[in-house]
């Protein structure tokens, strides 16, 4: 299980990392919500799959607010 969360963590922080951690326009909002659908379906099913829900909603956030 601790190998999976560290999955769960690298991939959600190279998703952010993808972005620049700067503004979006709708075209890049709509790319990073795609690469995360992949990333999802990655864990699905696993007991990770909500802790990268959990973490990407935090990432939604933050990108959120630089809007």
């Amino acid at each position: 299980m601790r190998d999976l969360a560290y999955k769960v963590f690298v991939d959600t922080y190279r998703l952010a990392c993808r972005y620049h951690f700067q503004k979006l326009d709708e075209g890049q909002w709509e790319s990073m919500i795609s690469d995360a659908d992949r990333i999802l379906r990655r864990y699905k099913g696993t007991e990770a799959e909500y802790l990268f829900r959990y973490l990407f909603a935090g990432v939604q956030s933050f990108y959120e607010g630089l809007q």
